[in-house]
C-alpha cells in the first residue's frame, strides 16, 4: 500500500481507506530518495489508470488493488526480498527489518495479504457478473510491527528477535470495500506469518533446527 498512506503533517488519519494517497510533502523517519521514487512511480501510474474511468463512455472499467505486504507460504523456489523482510525479526537481518519499520511508518501498520488471496482478489474483480471500477484496498489484516514481532515471539520464545523500540501507530481500515462485494480472505495474520517462516525454513534462509524450542537444550553449558 505504498500509494495509499494515511500519513498527514499532524501524524496519521484516523483510518486508512481508498481516499488515501501517499503525500510527498510530509517528512517522516527512515524516508529515502529511492523509496520515494518507487512510490511516486506507482502512485502516478495508478492515478493515470483510474482516470480512464472518468472518460466519456469508457469501453471497460479500471480496478486497482493497492496491496498490503504480500507474503505467506508459496511454491516459489527462491528467497525473495519480500520474504527476507517478512522473517527479518526472526533472522536478525537488521537491514531488512529496517524496511519493515519503513512500511510501518508509511502505512501506519504492516498491512498483510497472502499471495494466494491477491490472485483470488484479482480474479474476483475480473469475474464479477456486473461491473465494478475504482480503487479497493487489498489486505487481510493491519497489525503493527509490534504485533508482528509479538506473534513470532509467541511461536519462538527461545529466540532473540529484532524489535521496534519506539511506540508506533496501528491505523485500521474504515471499511472493507472488497468484503462488501463478498470477497473473503482465506488467510489471516497468523497463517501469513507462520507461512513466511515455513517457506524461509524450507529454502534454508532460516535454520529450521534453531526454530525448535529444544534447540537450546541441545547445547548444555558444561562447567
Amino acid at each position: 500500500m505504498s500509494t495509499a498512506s494515511p500519513l498527514t503533517a499532524a501524524g496519521y488519519k484516523d483510518f486508512i481507506d481508498e481516499s488515501c494517497w501517499t503525500p510527498f510533502d510530509v517528512d517522516y523517519p527512515l524516508r529515502s530518495a529511492d523509496f520515494d521514487k518507487y512510490m511516486l512511480s506507482k502512485l502516478l501510474s495508478e492515478k493515470e489508470l483510474l482516470s480512464y474511468n472518468d472518460g466519456e463512455d469508457p469501453a471497460f472499467e479500471v480496478v486497482t488493488l493497492p496491496l498490503g505486504f504480500v507474503s505467506g507460504d508459496t511454491l516459489l523456489g527462491r528467497v525473495t526480498e519480500a520474504l527476507e523482510v517478512a522473517v527479518s525479526p526472526v533472522s536478525g537481518d537488521e537491514s531488512r527489518f529496517g524496511f519493515m519499520r519503513l512500511l510501518q511508518t508509511v502505512a501506519g501498520s504492516v498491512p498483510l495479504v497472502h499471495v494466494d488471496d491477491v490472485c483470488a482478489a484479482l480474479v474476483f474483480c475480473m469475474a464479477r457478473p456486473y461491473p465494478v471500477s475504482g480503487r479497493f484496498l487489498c489486505a487481510a489484516a493491519y497489525p503493527n510491527i509490534h504485533d508482528v514481532v509479538d506473534h513470532y515471539a509467541s511461536k519462538y520464545p527461545h529466540l532473540d528477535l529484532l524489535r521496534e523500540t519506539e511506540e508506533v501507530a496501528r491505523v485500521q481500515p474504515e471499511r472493507n470495500k472488497l468484503g462488501e462485494l463478498r470477497f473473503r480472505y482465506r488467510y489471516g495474520m497468523e497463517e501469513i506469518l507462520d507461512g513466511n517462516v515455513q517457506w524461509a525454513a524450507r529454502l534454508g534462509h532460516l535454520d529450521e533446527s534453531k526454530l525448535s524450542a529444544q534447540h537450546k537444550d541441545m547445547n548444555p553449558i558444561i562447567d
